[in-house]
C-alpha cells in the first residue's frame, strides 16, 4: 500500500505538470521526421542492414513508441535528492525500500506517458500506412518474445540508471556520467542506426554490452531478424545484466 501511495503521487504530478512530457514529444518527433526524411531520401529498393526501407521506417515508429515504454529513468530524481539532502528524510529514516519506491514512482510517471506515447504512435501509424511507408507483420511467437525483452529492458535501464544517481553520493557532478549514458545507449542501442549496420566484430561486442538490451533488442525480435538461439541468448544477456545492476545498486546503496 505504501508503494502506491508514491504510484498516485506520481501519476497526479505527471497529469499536474505536463510540460515535460509535450517537450520530449515534440524532441523525439522532430528527431522522427528527420529520420523519416533521410531514409526516404536514399530512395534504395535494397535491403540496407537487413531492413528495406519500410522496414526502416517502421523500426523508428516502434522505437518512438518504445522510447515510452522502456525509458525508466530515475538518475534524475536520485541525484538531485541526494544532493540536496532530501534523501535523509524521504528515504534513509523511512521503513521501506528505495529501490521499490523509485521503481514505483516511475511506475507512475510511465502509466501517464505510455498512454499519451501510443495514442500519438497509432495516428502516426495510420498515416504513415495510407502513403504505404510502413511494413508491420505482426507474428504472436515473436510478439510474445518481443514483449518479454521490453519487460526486461525496463529492469535493465531502470538499475542501471539508478546506479548512476547513487553516484551522487560521491561526486559532485554526475551529469557527465548521464550523457554518457546516454551517447552509449543512442548509439549502441540502436536508436540511431539498427545494430545491424555496424561491422561483425563490434556487434560481437555490442552484443554482450547492456546498451542493446536497453533498446534495440525487442526491436529486433519483433521485425523478425533474430533466430531463437540469438533470442534466448539476448534474453540470457538481459537477465545477467539486470541481476549485475541489482547486486551494484545494493552495494552503493549501502556503502553511500
Amino acid at each position: 500500500r505504501k508503494y502506491l501511495a508514491f504510484f498516485k503521487n506520481q501519476f497526479s504530478a505527471t497529469i499536474y505538470y505536463r510540460g515535460s512530457i509535450l517537450v520530449w514529444i515534440f524532441s523525439n518527433l522532430v528527431f522522427l521526421t528527420v529520420i523519416v526524411s533521410v531514409w526516404l531520401s536514399a530512395s534504395s529498393t535494397q535491403a540496407i542492414g537487413g531492413y528495406s526501407i519500410s522496414e526502416l521506417i517502421s523500426y523508428y515508429l516502434a522505437g518512438f513508441f518504445l522510447h515510452w515504454v522502456v525509458n525508466w529513468l530515475p538518475f534524475y530524481s536520485t541525484s538531485d535528492e541526494i544532493k540536496s539532502g532530501e534523501i535523509i528524510t524521504s528515504s534513509l529514516t523511512k521503513p521501506f525500500s528505495f529501490y521499490w519506491r523509485k521503481f514505483f514512482e516511475e511506475a507512475g510517471w510511465h502509466s501517464f506517458a505510455v498512454i499519451m506515447g501510443l495514442t500519438l504512435t497509432l495516428v502516426l501509424a495510420v498515416v504513415l500506412q495510407q502513403q504505404g511507408l510502413v511494413a508491420f507483420e505482426f507474428a504472436w511467437g515473436r510478439l510474445l518474445w518481443a514483449a518479454l525483452a521490453v519487460f526486461l529492458a525496463i529492469f535493465t535501464v531502470f538499475g542501471f540508471s539508478l546506479c548512476l544517481g547513487l553516484l551522487a553520493f560521491w561526486f559532485t557532478e554526475v551529469w557527465t556520467v548521464d550523457t554518457l549514458f546516454w551517447a552509449g545507449r543512442n548509439f549502441l542501442g540502436g536508436w540511431y542506426l539498427p545494430i545491424s549496420f555496424f561491422p561483425g566484430a563490434f556487434q560481437t561486442i555490442i552484443r554482450i554490452l547492456p546498451f542493446r538490451y536497453l533498446f534495440s533488442f525487442p526491436l529486433e525480435i519483433f521485425f523478425g531478424k533474430l533466430s531463437l538461439k540469438e533470442i534466448a541468448f539476448g534474453i540470457a544477456v538481459s537477465l545477467f545484466w539486470i541481476l549485475f545492476f541489482t547486486l551494484l545498486y545494493k552495494v552503493m546503496w549501502e556503502r553511500g
